[in-house]
């Protein structure tokens, strides 16, 4: 029997930013978040595991909101993948950063439920 050989924990470590996983629907290829078990287009429950590139658009501010456990999340950001979250944007004054701002994963805590990112620099 060949015993079994174990990564060193430094090779599976989260990137400096942190990883943004997601899910991709196997019957119609439709990106959702990872707190989703059932695809929000077609009903399916073959979701496959993907992780993002972190990076997006903002396309609304949310009201502000002190309920939750997971207050200060003003913004909802459309990743590149196609799929929406609430999240933080730092780097600017609470509420500045535009609709249409381009902006890229900073950190993704409690398991992808915390997220903020950060304006990308024009160029």
């Amino acid at each position: 029997m060949t015993p079994l050989v174990m990564a060193p924990p430094a090779a599976t470590a989260p990137a400096p930013g942190g990883e943004l996983h997601y899910r991709r629907c196997e019957w119609c290829n439709s990106a959702t978040a990872s707190t989703h078990m059932l695809c929000p287009v077609c009903g399916s429950a073959d979701l496959a595991p993907a992780l993002s590139a972190g990076a997006g658009t903002v396309q609304r501010l949310l009201r502000p909101s002190r309920r939750g456990p997971l207050p200060g999340r003003p913004y909802l950001v459309t990743l590149d993948e196609g799929f929406s979250v609430p999240a933080g944007v730092v780097g600017g004054l609470p509420g500045a950063v535009p609709i249409g701002a381009r902006v890229e994963l900073v950190s993704a805590e409690d398991d992808g439920r915390l997220l903020t990112f950060r304006p990308v620099p024009r160029t």
